[in-house]
């Protein structure tokens, strides 16, 4: 299933994200995402994984 925000507004993706940075649960998102993956429980292209990887080093960064 791919999921999709079309039916939010710009205003409600936007309070979403902030949200999710400021309680440090995208970080816990992509960390979960990278170890499924890693684990064979998720299977994703290489591109999509690099990106993970470098959202990861940046929300650990911030």
């Amino acid at each position: 299933m791919k999921a999709t925000i079309e039916w939010l507004t710009i205003d409600e993706q936007k309070l979403l994200i902030e949200l999710l940075l400021r309680q440090q649960y995208a970080l816990e998102i992509v960390c979960s995402e990278i170890n499924d993956i890693e684990t064979g429980m998720k299977s994703t292209d290489q591109k999509t994984y690099q990106r993970l990887l470098a959202l990861y080093e940046r929300l650990r960064a911030r």
